[in-house]
């Protein structure tokens, strides 16, 4: 078992960043590989669960964006921001990552770069590994990726969700539900906001997985679009955000 500080942060950290971002029914696919199976459950424009966007699985990139929440310091936090004037903070690449936030009601305004895909993590769940935890659990020690997540799978099942794009709501959220496929490490940085509220020192911590319901969207049109959504898990956590997004020519 673990210890009371280690479950309260793993208790927090599991509410902690939750996510959700959707989309228009009029996006192009572009340059976006969805050729790995699976239907998008009705859903133009969003990636099918299976598929592989810019060479990564759904997994994958959900254990990205967990990395990358971990890497920015509290200041700059777009999962405590409350306007969207943080959201491009360690953005690259082909996809962009959105964030949520600890819980209760948010409204941003973001502008995006054209041709960026998006993913979004709707609800979410991480257990992350610390260097001082007990190893009798056993799961730890030998790297059990179905032994940590059944730690976490819990809480995301039963998790109710909804999301309009432009008015629009999106089918089958169940259908996305997502977990590792491998453990991964993140980077905490010493100002990180976890970092902060527990007192935990920057570094690198393993074996971390994650659980919950994520979504690959291709990239929007240029223009406006307004994305709600709402989520709540099995652990008591809600949020209600709004997005007005903006979709530049670069």
């Amino acid at each position: 078992m673990k210890n009371s500080i280690t479950t309260q942060i793993k208790s927090y950290l599991s509410n902690g960043p939750v996510a959700a971002l959707l989309a228009t029914a009029i996006w192009s696919i572009g340059a976006v590989n969805a050729s790995a199976g699976g239907g998008n459950e009705g859903n133009p424009g969003i990636l099918p669960p299976q598929s592989h966007a810019y060479g990564k699985s759904y997994s994958e990139w959900s254990a990205a964006w967990w990395q990358w929440a971990y890497s920015i310091p509290a200041p700059y936090d777009p999962i405590t921001d409350q306007t969207g004037q943080n959201a491009a903070v360690n953005q690259s690449g082909n996809v962009w990552f959105l964030a949520g936030n600890m819980g209760g009601t948010t409204e941003r305004t973001v502008t995006v770069p054209s041709g960026k895909a998006l993913f979004i993590p709707i609800l979410n769940f991480a257990y992350v590994g610390y260097p001082w935890d007990p190893i009798d659990q056993g799961y730890e020690q030998a790297n059990d990726v179905a032994g940590l997540l059944s730690l976490i799978s819990w809480q995301m099942d039963g998790a109710t969700m909804a999301c309009e794009i432009d008015g629009i709501p999106v089918r089958h959220l169940s259908a996305y539900r997502t977990q590792s496929s491998a453990w991964y490490t993140v980077t905490l940085v010493d100002d990180n906001v976890y970092a902060n509220l527990f007192g935990l020192p920057g570094g690198d911590y393993h074996p971390c997985v994650d659980t919950g319901y994520c979504l690959m969207l291709a990239p929007l049109n240029v223009g406006r679009h307004t994305i709600h959504f709402t989520g709540a898990n099995a652990y008591g956590f809600s949020l209600d955000v709004t997005y007005h997004l903006t979709v530049s020519r670069k």
